[in-house]
Order: C-alpha cells, then sequence, then structure tokens
C-alpha cells in the first residue's frame, strides 16, 4: 500500500541513516500493487544485492505493542536490509510485514517442534530467568499436520546459554504447583500472560554449573516445546 510514501518526500534508511529517497510512486498496470521508483546515494550500491529487502516503517500496533512510533513525526519510511548475494537486481518486492531478525542483528537461531502454537505470534518474547532474551521469528505447520515448528532466536550473549540439554516451553500462562512448600505459582510476565512467550532453561545451570564449560548449541539446533515448565523439566 502506499499509505504514508510520499514521491520526493519518503527517504529509504538503513539503522536510521538515510541512503536514498523515493522520486514517484505509480499504480501497476493490473491495479494489484503500487511501484514506488526509490534512488539510492552512490554509497549505498550494496543494497542492489538481489537478496536485499525492503518494507515500509509506519506506526502500527502488534502484539509486541506499538512500534513505528518515530514516524509519526517524521512520516512513514522505507527501511533496507542489506542483502549480500554478488547478483544485483533493480526491481524489488517490499515485504509486507517486518522481519523481526535482521542480517544485522547478533546472536543465533533455534528451531522449536511444538503441538500446537499456543497463543504464541511473531514477535512473542523468549525468557531466561524472566529476561527477555530473543522472541519468535517464524512458525508453519508441519506438512504432515501434525504440529508446528517454531524458529526462534536469541539475541547475544544469551545464545550461550542454549546448550544441547535445554528445556523450551509455554510461558504463556500460569503454571501452579502443590509441593511440600504449598502451592507455588509461577509466570514469566504479564506481557506473556497476555501475548503469549517463551522461556527456556538448562538443568546444568540449574545446578549451578559453569556456563563456561558448557558447549552452546549450534545454530540451528532443535528442540521441543513443552507446555509447561514442570514438563520440560521432568
Amino acid at each position: 500500500a502506499a499509505e504514508g510514501l510520499v514521491a520526493g518526500k519518503t527517504k529509504v534508511k538503513f539503522k536510521d541513516v538515510e541512503i536514498g529517497s523515493v522520486t514517484d510512486i505509480t499504480l501497476a498496470e493490473d491495479r494489484s500493487r503500487i511501484i514506488a521508483t526509490v534512488q539510492l546515494q552512490k554509497e549505498a550500491k550494496s543494497f542492489v544485492a538481489s537478496d536485499t529487502r525492503f518494507w515500509v516503517i509506519r506506526p502500527r500496533l502488534e502484539a509486541a505493542g506499538v512500534s513505528g512510533l518515530g514516524t509519526l513525526l517524521s512520516g512513514a519510511y522505507i527501511r533496507a536490509d542489506a542483502g549480500t548475494s554478488d547478483e544485483t537486481r533493480k526491481t524489488f518486492t517490499g515485504l509486507e510485514v517486518a522481519p523481526i531478525v535482521t542480517r544485522d542483528a547478533s546472536g543465533r537461531q533455534f528451531v522449536l517442534h511444538a503441538s500446537n502454537i499456543g497463543s504464541l505470534d511473531i514477535g512473542s518474547p523468549l525468557y531466561f530467568r524472566r529476561i527477555k532474551v530473543g522472541q519468535v521469528a517464524a512458525f508453519a505447520l508441519d506438512e504432515d499436520g501434525k504440529g508446528v515448528t517454531l524458529r526462534v532466536f536469541v539475541n547475544t550473549p544469551y545464545e550461550k546459554f542454549v546448550g544441547a540439554n535445554t528445556r523450551f516451553w509455554h510461558a504463556s500462562g500460569v503454571d501452579v504447583s502443590l509441593g511440600a512448600e504449598g502451592v507455588k505459582i509461577d509466570m514469566q510476565s504479564l506481557v506473556s500472560l497476555t501475548m503469549g512467550g517463551i522461556a527456556f532453561a538448562t538443568p546444568e545451570l540449574e545446578a549451578d554449573a559453569d556456563a563456561e564449560a558448557m558447549t552452546p548449541a549450534a545454530a540451528d539446533s532443535g528442540f521441543f516445546l513443552h507446555p509447561t515448565r514442570a514438563a520440560a523439566m521432568h
């Protein structure tokens, strides 16, 4: 959609630095999309790599809160995520939804398998010891229809706390358990209660082992997403 885009005014930015501007906005012949012509600065030649991504930043209400508040004053702009391909192109299809993880983000992705997605969504928080350390980056229904697969991104430096034996669970509700000390209620945060979330723990670290002695899990390692902490740590 062309909402908020103005020829001769709308900027193209990378890390909040202007790298170009929109020079023309037209409607495609089949009226299915708009075509924005962008003039990039000479210093931004790397942004014509074929895998570069572009999307529009506007103020919007999302599951994770309100994003793009700065555009209320500056107006909408196009954000770029530089590609790495040796091939170049002149025509790109803008993303309808802003990616959660950009290529300049520092961290590591992992794969979670679950029976259902619960109240999770793209952008739902990932917690370690109740600290937000990442977010859900993507999810898809398994081909056999028997479960879902999620990709989560753990920000640096917290990825070192994910090992081969790490346990993940839905933190989207309140865990209530009854033990010798009475009733125990465990909840990550009010945010996770309302919008969903994932928590993780590593048994070795729970037993006060040295984190430096633990081998971090490799990128794209797979784990099962349990329904509760009790089930995960069982």
